[in-house]
């Protein structure tokens, strides 16, 4: 199970999402780890209340986050959230990924003020219940072994809502910057998706849009606190399985129309032209590379290029005008042809590796099975970690994880292409 499906149906918050994941009754993620969690991060302070709920005539979970110290919580800036998160011993890809959630809420609140992520301070978002969502969510991909995550259009809402601020249009600023370029649904009489929420959705699918085809394994419902009257109800479903491409029948090659970003730069540092590279990846390019060219005056430079999925030309052109010296950029659509793939964990020394499987163009799904090592790449983090603990090279440990990947694939009706 690598897909996770998130519908905000009825709304997006984090807590919302903590809870449908939890409704998911997968013992990979529990609330006895969530519970730790917590614990970790905020020594006896907080207790996890889960609860069955019904909203509009669906059961769902609702988590309650209870709070021992009843005094407000303090006004957080960035580097004081990523501290707290950095206190807690956590796999780097779970760390960095809830660092990104709090750094896309830092550049929209600073967007929408007029300041910069660091000196944004959060006051909702600084709340001992928006931090274990952050985490939580994070933590839940990991050991979910999630490898790619698809949104429906979320419900914002409808209305205003008093915050800090004071009262804000719904959708607030915050998450309308968040979501711009991105497709929505407004209704619902009241704040459907919270910042934190679109954060996370934002974080984690950088388009959004329903598959044509979804194959469920697990599904869960997370309700909002609030039971409004005005439809639909308050709740956000998950469904954890794989996406069914059958757009060209047995033929698994996806074509899709995809932007391509160029812009010339010559004036910048090898270190900056990094920075930008990896805010361009971290704003859902889903390719960023290089080329060396020369410009006027025969001055060395680059053209940087990146490629994405329509809707994201604003936030990209946002983050080359932020982080670059350039005066332009130039965009292109293009097709892009996609191999579909599945990714299998096998246990090699006590350990888990990721193997990604490339469903190769003209195979019908489940009637034949990529045999040959190029199609079977297995994850460089996880072979890494084990080739440090297990005394191995690496080579070593690829070699015993492609044939332990290749016996567990030997019954043809295990391989489902997305």
């Amino acid at each position: 199970m690598t897909d996770l499906w998130i519908e905000p149906f009825g709304g997006m918050a984090g807590d919302m999402f903590l809870a449908a994941l939890l409704d998911l009754q997968d013992e990979r993620f529990d609330l006895p780890l969530l519970q730790a969690l917590a614990q970790d991060l905020f020594p006896d302070q907080v207790q996890l209340v889960p609860e069955e709920v019904w909203r509009g005539g669906l059961s769902g979970q609702h988590l309650q986050v209870r709070v021992s110290d009843e005094s407000p919580p303090p006004t957080r800036c960035l580097k004081d959230l990523v501290k707290l998160i950095h206190g807690v011993e956590l796999p780097d890809p779970v760390r960095n990924r809830a660092v990104q959630v709090l750094q896309l809420l830092a550049e929209a609140e600073g967007r929408v003020h007029g300041c910069s992520p660091d000196e944004v301070h959060f006051h909702e978002v600084g709340a001992v219940d928006t931090l274990i969502d952050v985490l939580g969510a994070a933590l839940a991909m990991e050991r979910l072994g999630i490898e790619r995550v698809v949104v429906s259009p979320p419900l914002v809402g409808s209305g205003t809502v008093r915050c800090a601020h004071g009262e804000m249009p719904v959708p607030v600023p915050a998450v309308a910057e968040l979501l711009r370029g991105r497709p929505t649904l407004v209704g619902g009489g009241m704040e459907r998706t919270t910042p934190t929420g679109a954060a996370i959705l934002v974080a984690l699918c950088p388009e959004f849009g329903a598959p044509e085809s979804f194959q469920a394994e697990g599904i869960g419902y997370g309700a909002g606190t609030r039971d409004p009257e005005a439809q639909p109800p308050n709740l956000l479903r998950l469904q954890i399985g794989q996406v069914l491409d059958q757009a060209h029948g047995g033929d698994q090659r996806r074509r899709t129309r995809v932007d391509l970003l160029e812009v010339n730069l010559d004036d910048m540092t090898g270190e900056d032209l990094g920075h930008l590279t990896g805010r361009l990846r971290d704003a859902g390019a889903l390719e960023v590379w290089s080329t060396p060219v020369f410009m006027k005056k025969d001055r060395p430079g680059v053209v940087l290029s990146a490629l994405s999925r329509p809707g994201r030309r604003v936030i990209l052109e946002d983050v080359v005008f932020r982080w670059s010296t350039s005066l332009g950029v130039r965009w292109r659509e293009v097709e892009r042809s996609e191999c579909a793939r599945q990714v299998i964990r096998v246990e090699l020394h006590g350990c888990s590796v990721r193997v990604k499987i490339r469903q190769r163009p003209g195979v019908q799904a489940g009637s034949e099975l990529p045999r040959e090592e190029r199609d079977l790449f297995p994850e460089h983090d996880d072979v890494a970690a084990l080739a440090e603990t297990a005394q191995l090279t690496l080579r070593e440990v690829r070699a015993q994880a492609i044939a332990l990947a290749l016996e567990q694939m030997k019954a043809p009706a295990e391989f489902k292409a997305p």
